[in-house]
């Protein structure tokens, strides 16, 4: 089966992918033609989390296949790791409150994180809180941002937001994320911290 994803906002690609997959049989191979390195880092990401076999194509053109073989799952029982707790933090601004004050409230809670006994699992930044993720490398922002990321915490940045704003390609810590992903954590997980 192919599906042609080009074009297509968040979460579309995403989504087009898991319906193809819910309708295929063990073994069968699903392509996906997409125009957008969102798009494939997002579905790559998807397939790899659901357990299945995948490769990539890119084109000349900038388009590239990607190639999904359904197969059986097997599930690993990951143990818990002690050092996170399954909580995602839902960052919707790059402030806290307004002005000056508010930036400089997002830099201090986000070093507060870092220093904590057990951290979030995951941030997620949505709305304007993407210019966090695209600060400038030797902002405070990006610093904090980086130590989190170092201790593990997956970061995660709207793509439809970077796009928005116009900073798709200038991300500096973490990965774009996508609407059913954010989704699929948020439900997930045993609490939300939303900003």
């Amino acid at each position: 089966m192919k599906i042609d994803c080009r074009n297509l906002a968040c979460p579309e690609p995403v989504l087009q992918t898991k319906k193809a997959l819910d309708n295929l049989q063990d073994n069968d191979i699903l392509e996906v033609i997409i125009n957008s390195d969102s798009s494939k880092q997002n579905i790559q990401r998807f397939a790899t989390k659901g357990g299945f076999q995948l490769t990539c194509k890119d084109e000349a053109n900038g388009e590239s296949c990607i190639t999904i073989i359904k197969g059986y799952g097997c599930d690993i029982v990951e143990e818990q790791d002690e050092k996170f707790l399954n909580k995602v933090i839902f960052l919707k601004s790059d402030t806290i409150g307004d002005g000056e004050l508010g930036g400089k409230l997002v830099v201090g809670f986000l070093r507060s994180i870092a220093e904590l006994p057990q951290l979030p699992k995951t941030l997620i930044c949505v709305n304007a809180a993407v210019k966090l993720t695209t600060a400038p490398q030797d902002s405070d922002v990006m610093t904090a941002l980086k130590v989190l990321e170092q201790k593990g915490v997956e970061i995660f940045s709207c793509g439809v937001c970077l796009e928005y704003f116009g900073l798709s390609d200038q991300l500096k810590v973490g990965v774009v994320g996508n609407a059913y992903g954010t989704v699929e954590m948020l439900v997930n997980s045993v609490g939300t911290i939303s900003l």
